[in-house]
């Protein structure tokens, strides 16, 4: 019965912060991100991301770094020891960006609309 119950948990729950990393969570957001500005038609939006220390997360000082991605579709995003490219289908980048923090410190994400795609153009 208790494995059943953990199967049904996992069945019903995708997307989860508990079965993702720091990297798809930072991800996530931007998709985010991404809807909001496109519900709202707005030209820029920030938002501030901290890292979870858990699961799968940063317990220390952390780097963000966000390449250069000229369409839809390429590039990566680097979270401490976690990478993803899921947030490509959503944002170009124009050139690559870095940024390092302090454990529990937070980034501002920075996007704006170019034409019809959104690009994710600094952090802070």
């Amino acid at each position: 019965m208790r494995a059943f119950l953990c199967l049904l948990l996992l069945v019903v729950t995708p997307g989860c912060d508990f079965l993702t990393d720091a990297a798809t969570r930072a991800a996530f957001e931007i998709e985010a991100a991404t809807h909001e500005m496109r519900r709202q038609g707005l030209a820029s939006y920030e938002f501030t991301h901290i890292p979870k220390t858990w699961p799968e997360g940063v317990d220390g000082p952390w780097e963000l770094v966000i390449h250069e991605s000229s369409q839809i579709g390429q590039g990566g995003l680097g979270l401490g020891r976690y990478g993803t490219s899921y947030h490509t289908r959503f944002v170009r980048v124009p050139r690559t960006l870095r940024i390092a923090k302090q454990a529990g410190e937070g980034c501002v994400i920075v996007l704006r609309r170019n034409g019809d795609a959104i690009e994710l153009v600094g952090l802070r």
